[in-house]
């Protein structure tokens, strides 16, 4: 897979990123759009551009094309008396990657620069949120039960 590069996504990237969202979640998966696919690009450009801060986004391309995207969202940890400089949790978000590359190792280079990101700016702790069919690849990347990380889904 040495035509795939992995790198940081760029603002003009985003529609590409969300033309491979919708066809994750509409094509693939079905789900009921709840808006158009110009305007859902524009959504994911004006999300990218506003939280520069808060999320990062690599992509996978091939020739001119992105084919694979992850992103890595980013909570600032409040200080306590013991560490008054806490550093960031992220969250790996919204992996995917093209059929065209499926089965390839994409994904795990995606996650993996992900990660390095991630170390990059001292983040304590990372997590992920994995699909069934996900969850052998971040085992492999060193991802672990946590026991005490329970989560409420919002109320109806």
């Amino acid at each position: 897979m040495d035509d795939v590069v992995i790198r940081a996504s760029r603002p003009d990237d985003m529609p590409a990123v969300a033309d491979l969202r919708w066809r994750w979640s509409v094509v693939e998966g079905g789900v009921t759009p709840a808006t158009t696919p110009e305007a859902y690009r524009d959504a994911m450009t004006a999300f990218a551009a506003a939280h520069p801060e808060t999320h990062r986004c690599v992509v996978a391309q091939r020739g001119d094309r992105v084919l694979g995207m992850a992103w890595l969202g980013l909570v600032a940890r409040p200080p306590t008396p013991d560490r008054p400089g806490r550093r960031l949790t992220a969250d790996v978000q919204t992996v995917y990657v093209h059929p065209d590359l499926r089965g390839q190792g994409v994904a795990k280079r995606l996650v993996t620069a992900l990660l390095e990101v991630a170390d990059e700016l001292g983040v304590e702790r990372t997590s992920v949120h994995s699909s069934v069919d996900g969850e052998t690849l971040y085992r492999r990347l060193g991802f672990g039960d946590a026991r005490l990380l329970l989560q409420r889904p919002p109320e109806d």
